[in-house]
């Protein structure tokens, strides 16, 4: 073999070697454990579980939920549903969750990992707690591993901390936990809005046709002009992908002096809403502060030169609206300023004075 070829092999060789070494490969203590489930006790039982919570530092409730007809609630919110979807992944991840590697029972090294017992003022992790009646420990939720999957936590009858083969989602925002969505109704769908003023003030428009383009302003003023197509269209966007920032019921929620929004769809669905905004205080009306709404579902009666199609017995659009009502029935909802803004406008908003300077 020459030189020149046996100095190549030789290179090729010790990178072969670096890179092995840069391989993770197995620890110690992860080669020694035998996979096994975390929570075998879930496993049996998930399907049973009608009750849960999760606490933080010192002990504090982050939320409380509890299965009820047909859904998960958040007790803290008055019981409004939860997301089930975060729940679902979460129970799941939790069931299939399987040790792989033993970490340290000293409980002097426990808040590295964040699995400190929970009524330490510090603490960094999250207990989960499945009620003395399931038989299922509680299990507290500690630090994500860094440079690999997994987390760290320790069932709390046990002295000793695991790494588990899986990163887990849990919220330390009750907010956090609530389903989010309220209502869609896509702007394509609209064929009629009306806004009312407290003051009487009123803003309307309307489709010819449900295939239109654009919306027709109604009532304009004498001497006034639409600012722009857009500008009258994107009142349809109102409910589209309505979300909430915090939720209450209707009665804990000043009504007086709200503005009323509401829009038809092509296939005969009408939402009526309520806005209004609430400072701090209490008082209504405020310009910062919080902005809530309120909502019922009904199907529209139709006018003879109406662009509304609704059936006669309500139909798939009837059951649209009572499935609204269902969910909406009873509740105030926060939502986002600008979504506030945007079912409010006034014709000021709309309109821009004509024109009318004489050509040069």
């Amino acid at each position: 073999m020459s030189r020149k070829h046996f100095s190549l092999l030789l290179a090729v060789t010790l990178v072969v070697a670096v890179a092995v070494l840069l391989v993770p490969g197995r620890t110690g203590h992860e080669a020694d454990v035998e996979k096994s489930r975390l929570l075998p006790e879930l496993q049996s039982r998930v399907n049973e579980l009608d009750w849960l919570q999760i606490r933080g530092a010192g002990g504090a409730t982050v939320v409380t939920l509890r299965r009820g007809e047909g859904f998960w609630g958040v007790e803290e919110a008055s019981s409004y549903r939860a997301d089930w979807e975060q729940l679902r992944t979460l129970l799941t991840d939790l069931t299939q969750a399987e040790i792989v590697e033993r970490k340290t029972a000293n409980p002097q090294y426990y808040d590295r990992l964040g699995v400190e017992d929970l009524d330490q003022p510090e603490a960094g992790g999250l207990l989960m707690d499945f009620g003395t009646a399931s038989g299922i420990p509680s299990v507290i939720i500690g630090n994500r591993s860094e440079g690999r999957d997994g987390h760290y936590v320790r069932r709390q009858d046990a002295a000793e901390s695991v790494l588990i083969d899986r990163s887990l989602e849990v919220p330390r925002n009750r907010m956090d936990w609530l389903e989010q969505n309220v209502i869609h109704v896509a702007d394509s769908e609209v064929v009629e809005i009306e806004i009312v003023h407290a003051d009487g003030q009123r803003v309307r428009a309307r489709k010819v046709a449900a295939d239109d383009e654009n919306f027709e302003l109604q009532d304009i003023p004498e001497g006034a002009e639409i600012e722009s197509a857009w500008t009258v269209n994107s009142l349809a966007g109102g409910l589209a992908s309505l979300t909430l920032e915090d939720v209450a019921p209707v009665a804990d929620i000043d009504w007086a002096g709200a503005t009323r929004f509401g829009l038809v769809t092509a296939d005969g669905l009408r939402i009526d809403t309520e806005l209004t905004a609430v400072d701090a205080t209490g008082d209504a009306d405020q310009a910062d502060g919080e902005y809530w709404i309120r909502l019922q579902a009904s199907l529209y009666q139709t006018a003879v030169d109406s662009a509304v199609t609704a059936p006669e017995d309500g139909g798939e659009t009837g059951e649209r609206a009572e499935a609204v009502n269902d969910r909406v029935g009873g509740w105030a909802y926060r939502i986002p300023k600008y979504k506030y803004d945007a079912m409010t406008k006034r014709m000021d908003d709309l309109v821009k004075e004509t024109d009318e300077s004489p050509a040069l």
